[in-house]
């Protein structure tokens, strides 16, 4: 071969590899930039989660700080343990002095009155003393016990929580401990200041700690999964750094209780110690379980822990992983169908090459015509409304069912606005889902009306964002189900559910004169009570529902036995206790939106064990069962029946607050007193 024939050779094969090279380098660059866009709206999610669960977490444990802080300002409490403080210790066997007397008193309040005594153990029925994860204790200066609730243990490590609250008064953080029973606690230590006045000049050190014990494992640990959920292996945990390590303060996947694991601090390449190390930054390395994760930290507010928010990294990433895959291997094909044609039209020449060229274009553009006419035919033939709308509004696409029912033909609505063709409630609706949509990152859906050409209908409308369609950046696909006439029979279904409730209550009304209207009342008061105590309005309905519904087994009890003015007999009694279960088995075979029949189970149990029909014990009785029962129980002491008259609303809340704790919740019967203030026109039902 002559040397001027090799040099054009040389030329062509240097072209080829750079063009190899470049593409090549192209498309590493570009799955590289879809990759961290990935793991950008994975730091966004995650991010989003942490913070939610951080903040609840600083709520839960601010709000035990400042419930101690209300307690210790207590110009009562203060007075009474600056008199202690003087007073010379009492002789062996002497008696209790008042203000000992007072402050147990007092502690035995507060306790109740902010949770303290709620203990989620099994309480032994007898005289002994009950260990508890829950309580108060008051410390004086020297660091000795004074007064405490029931059942606490005070332990070395909440003593010592107690010494740094008297170096430190200002200090807000509070301790995950462990318990006498190796339980994790919670515990917050707070200074009581001395009486104005009763130092002799100087600062007034304070004269004691008031130190409060929560369970964790009830009240903190649980907000950690508490939320928004990931579809993927996830795990969110509570870090500490003490010293030199870090302490997994939570309990973890791996089966590892609370406060159990440290990790060394020197093991920078964990998850865990980076979330400590530099909290609220996005990493993406092994864990303690030695599973790669995706991890957002976040510092909670006011206290010593980090919440670090994690998922499986695998898991995560698998559907962008197959995605860029995906686009490795098209973009990889495209560039080898590009060196192809190069090197075929480098010997061929350029006519050839313009054939080839030219013939593939018009395969393509074929291939492209066909495959546009399919998608139309798909699209055009579903009922579904489907809309590509661009982020100014202009819609790009559309089918023939979103054209009919905006009574105009698809060339009509291509290029134009949306909101031309939308009525003006429901292009309020539809601006909102798109920017909701494109700011989230993710598909948002909504329930619509609209007045079509053929009438009103409503939608499930879906609006998922689209990172691109050829020069249109961020636009959005819009998928607008029919829901009319699935929501007409759910309306149809709920009025005649209604009407048979109506029916029923209307029954037991007629069937018991001295319970008529009870049904009605009883469903107003546990109502009252559902608002009182902070319900959602889902528990609500189902709770009215219960209310309505609770007392219709009684229409299987003789009249003379509901009507009797005398005592009843024992057979007589066991017959009328029947009235739960033959009401049960009335509604069993009708379709509730709810727990409607466990609630009306619940109405005669009682949290010492001994109600009726089961004899569930407290931990199994629901808050909105106790409801049903303190209601039911009120109305009937207020309306009376037919072997006693009615009582007056002051008499019937003393029994009520008699019974609370044994026959009642006590926090139910405290909201009945807090609704009662309000509602004076209940005195009349007597």
């Amino acid at each position: 071969m002559k040397p001027s024939s090799r040099y054009p050779i040389a030329v062509a094969l240097v072209a080829l590899v750079l063009l190899v090279g470049i593409g090549a380098a192209l498309i590493n660059a570009y799955i590289g930039d879809e990759r961290e866009r990935d793991l950008l709206q994975w730091d966004s999610r995650l991010g989003l989660v942490a913070d939610a669960r951080a903040d609840a977490v600083a709520q839960l444990v601010g709000g035990y700080r400042r419930d101690l802080e209300e307690l210790a300002a207590n110009a009562s409490l203060r007075f009474y343990l600056w008199q202690l403080a003087q007073a010379r210790a009492p002789a062996p066997g002497a008696p209790e002095s008042g203000a000992l007397g007072y402050l147990r008193n007092l502690l035995l309040a507060a306790a109740d009155r902010y949770g303290y005594t709620v203990d989620g153990g099994t309480r032994v029925p007898a005289n002994l003393p009950q260990p508890r994860s829950a309580g108060l204790v008051l410390l004086d200066a020297g660091l000795h016990r004074v007064v405490q609730t029931p059942g606490l243990v005070l332990v070395d490590a909440y003593v010592e929580a107690a010494q740094a609250a008297l170096a430190d008064p200002k200090s807000r953080t509070a301790r995950l401990l462990t318990d006498a029973d190796e339980r994790a606690v919670v515990v917050t230590a707070v200074a009581v200041g001395t009486v104005p006045g009763a130092s002799a000049g100087g600062a007034e050190a304070p004269l004691g700690v008031l130190v409060g014990v929560r369970s964790a494992d009830a009240e903190l640990f649980p907000l950690l999964v508490r939320g928004a959920a990931f579809a993927e292996d996830s795990e969110a945990l509570l870090l500490e750094r003490r010293g030199d390590v870090v302490l997994l303060a939570s309990p973890l996947r791996d089966g590892s209780p609370a406060l159990r694991r440290t990790l060394p601090g020197e093991r920078r390449e964990l998850a865990e110690i980076q979330g400590v190390s530099s909290p609220g930054r996005f990493f993406a390395g092994r864990n303690y379980r030695g599973i790669d994760v995706l991890q957002a930290s976040r510092v909670v507010r006011g206290q010593s822990w980090v919440l670090a928010q994690q998922v499986d990294a695998q898991q995560a990433l698998s559907l962008a992983d197959e995605r860029r895959r995906f686009l490795l291997i098209a973009l990889s094909l495209l560039l080898a169908v590009i060196v192809a044609v190069a090197v075929a039209a480098w010997r061929h020449g350029s006519s050839v090459r313009a054939q080839h060229q030219a013939a593939e274009m018009a395969d393509k553009a074929d291939r492209l015509q066909r495959q546009t006419e399919r998608l139309h035919t798909i699209t055009d033939n579903l009922d579904v409304l489907t809309l590509l709308v661009s982020r100014d509004g202009r819609v790009l696409f559309t089918n023939r069912a979103a054209a009919a029912a905006a009574g105009r033909d698809i060339p009509q609505l291509l290029d134009g606005r949306l909101a031309d063709f939308l009525p003006a409630p429901m292009q309020v609706a539809v601006q909102d889902g798109m920017a909701q949509a494109l700011a989230q990152g993710e598909a948002v859906h909504k329930l619509l009306g609209w007045e079509t050409a053929g009438g009103y209908r409503e939608f499930h409308a879906g609006f998922i964002p689209v990172a691109r369609i050829g020069a249109e950046t961020e636009p959005t696909l819009i998928v607008l189900s029919d829901v009319s006439t699935l929501r007409q029979a759910q309306k149809r279904h709920m009025d005649l559910l209604r009407r048979l409730v109506l029916t029923l209550v209307s029954t037991v009304d007629r069937h018991d004169p001295y319970s008529a209207n009870h049904a009605r009342r009883m469903t107003e008061v546990a109502d009252a009570l559902a608002r009182e105590l902070g319900f959602s309005d889902q528990e609500r309905s189902t709770l009215d529902l219960a209310a309505s519904l609770a007392n219709i087994g009684k229409i299987m009890v003789p009249v003379e036995v509901l009507t009797k003015r005398e005592p009843l007999s024992a057979d007589e009694q066991a017959l009328l206790r029947k009235h739960v279960e033959f009401g049960l088995e009335l509604l069993k075979g009708l379709q509730f939106d709810g727990p409607v029949l466990d609630l009306i189970a619940q109405k005669q149990e009682r949290p010492d064990g001994r109600g009726y029909p089961h004899g569930l014990p407290a931990e199994r009785l629901t808050l909105a069962g106790q409801v049903l029962a303190v209601a039911n129980a009120f109305v009937a002491l207020v309306g009376g029946r037919a072997y006693r008259p009615g009582l007056p609303l002051a008499t019937a809340l003393e029994e009520l607050d008699h019974a609370a704790g044994s026959q009642f919740d006590r926090r139910v019967v405290a909201a009945l007193f807090h609704v009662v203030e309000k509602r004076p026109e209940w005195a009349q039902w007597r």
